[in-house]
C-alpha cells in the first residue's frame, strides 16, 4: 500500500514539472510576455482517478481515494502599472489583465452549491466599471407591516397631527422687540470693547528649511511566473488509521497553552486599565492609558 502511494506520488510530480520564473525583465519584454497569456477560463483538468492517499479528516488519519487535477496559476507585471494574473482549480477559474493606461478586463467562473456554473465578466475602459453575469436574480418583495406596526404608525401620525395643529397658534413675536434690541445692543458694545483691545503678536522665529533628500530612482522592471501543481479531491473515504498524530497533538496542546496564557494576561491588563479609569483624574498615577 505504501509503495503504491509513493510510486503514484512520483508519477504525479513528474506531470507537474512545468514551472516558469522570470525576474528583472525590461518593461517592453515583460509586456510581450503578458500579452501572450491565454486569459480564457479553463477548469483544472483531471489527470488521474482513484489515487490512494492518507489524509487527516478531523483528528484522525484516513485511507482515501482521490481524483487528481492539474491546477495552475500565473502572475506577471511590466513595472509600469500593467499586470496579468489568473488561476484554475477543479471548480473555479479566474483571469484578469490591466494595462498601464488603466484599462482593465477580467472574468471568473465557478460552480455553486446547486451545481450551476456561474460566469462573470467585468471591464473598465475609462467609462466606469461594468459587468455581466448569469447569477440567479433574487426578486425582492416589499415588506408587509404587521398589525402591531400598523397600529404604531397610526398612533405616531395621530400625535404628529395634534402637534401640528397646536403649533399653528405659536406666536414667535411674543417678546417685546424693544427689550430684545436693547439687550442685543449691549452685547454688541461689550464684544466690540473686548475685541478692539490690542492683542499680543506672536514673535517671528527664524526658520531654515532643510534641503530635500533625493529619493533613489531605479529603472522599472517586470517579472512573470507560472507553475502547475496537483490538487486532490477526495472521492471515497476509507477506514481510520490510529488516533491523532503525536506531532499534531503536541502542536495543538502548545497552541492551547499559549492561548490561555495570553488570554489571562489580557484580562489582567484590562482590569488594571479599568481600575485606573475609576480613580479621579487628579489622583491618577502616570502613565495613564486610554483606548
Amino acid at each position: 500500500m505504501k509503495l503504491f502511494v509513493i510510486i503514484g506520488a512520483a508519477l504525479i510530480a513528474s506531470v507537474f514539472a512545468e514551472e516558469v520564473r522570470l525576474d528583472d525583465l525590461p518593461p517592453n519584454e515583460a509586456q510581450q510576455i503578458l500579452d501572450q497569456q491565454d486569459l480564457s477560463l479553463k477548469y483544472a483538468p483531471k489527470v488521474d482517478s482513484n489515487v490512494p492517499a492518507l489524509r487527516f479528516l478531523g483528528n484522525q488519519q484516513h485511507e482515501v481515494l482521490e481524483d487528481i487535477y492539474q491546477a495552475r496559476q500565473f502572475h506577471g507585471q511590466d513595472g509600469l502599472g500593467g499586470y496579468v494574473y489568473g488561476y484554475s482549480a477543479p471548480d473555479i477559474a479566474k483571469a484578469e489583465k490591466k494595462k498601464a493606461t488603466g484599462d482593465l478586463k477580467g472574468s471568473y467562473s465557478y460552480v455553486n452549491g446547486d451545481g450551476q456554473e456561474i460566469k462573470v465578466e467585468y471591464w473598465d475602459e475609462g467609462t466606469g466599471f461594468h459587468h455581466v453575469d448569469n447569477i440567479p436574480k433574487v426578486v425582492l418583495k416589499p415588506a408587509e407591516d404587521t398589525a402591531e406596526v400598523k397600529a404604531a404608525k397610526e398612533e405616531h401620525f395621530r400625535i404628529w397631527h395634534e402637534q401640528a395643529e397646536r403649533n399653528k397658534n405659536y406666536n414667535p413675536n411674543q417678546y417685546e422687540a424693544s427689550n430684545y434690541n436693547e439687550q442685543q445692543q449691549q452685547y454688541n458694545n461689550d464684544d466690540s470693547a473686548r475685541y478692539n483691545q490690542p492683542q499680543p503678536q506672536p514673535q517671528q522665529q527664524g526658520y531654515q528649511r532643510r534641503p530635500e533628500e533625493e529619493e533613489p530612482v531605479s529603472d522599472p522592471r517586470g517579472f512573470f511566473y507560472s507553475y502547475d501543481y496537483p490538487v486532490g479531491i477526495i472521492v471515497e473515504k476509507g477506514r481510520a488509521i490510529g488516533g491523532v498524530a503525536p506531532q499534531q497533538k503536541r502542536e495543538a496542546d502548545l497552541f492551547n497553552e499559549l492561548y490561555n496564557k495570553n488570554r489571562a494576561l489580557l484580562n489582567n491588563e484590562h482590569r488594571q486599565k479599568r481600575a485606573i479609569r475609576a480613580v479621579p483624574e487628579y489622583r491618577r498615577p502616570y502613565p495613564v492609558y486610554f483606548y
